[in-house]
């Protein structure tokens, strides 16, 4: 009976969270069928490192971080400057089985100099073929 009240506030939609993790994040479309993907810039972490979404399907990155100065980049599709309020880019992927760096760097810096820790990958559809 511990979990009765948990469990009504999912059913509510009320209980939304996104765990740090080091596994993929699969993102799941909202009422509005957007694929919402929560990401934070940190100090020396991007969160999540992996994500999963599926092709034809809008998706709206929230990004924040505590970096003033620093931009978060997906490879080939946009970046945006990180601040510490959610700043939403959104898109609509294309290509089932791409994929595409993700990372936070400080900003006008060359790719080359991100550190390895926010580095992840964004996958377009499952990365091992599932649906």
């Amino acid at each position: 009976m511990k979990h009765l009240p948990v469990l009504a506030l999912a059913s509510l939609g009320l209980a939304y969270a996104q765990d740090i993790s080091t596994e993929a994040w699969y993102a799941v479309p909202d009422g509005r069928g957007v694929q919402v993907v929560n990401i934070e810039c940190g100090r020396d972490y991007i969160d999540p490192r992996e994500i999963v979404v599926e092709p034809d399907t809008p998706v709206e990155f929230a990004v924040r971080g505590e970096n003033p100065g620093e931009e978060f980049q997906a490879e080939r599709i946009a970046s945006l400057p990180v601040e510490k309020s959610a700043r939403k880019l959104g898109f609509t992927p294309r290509g089932r089985g791409s994929k595409h760096g993700i990372f936070c760097k400080r900003q006008g810096a060359p790719d080359s100099e991100v550190d390895p820790r926010k580095r992840g990958i964004l996958h377009i559809g499952h990365p091992h073929g599932r649906p």
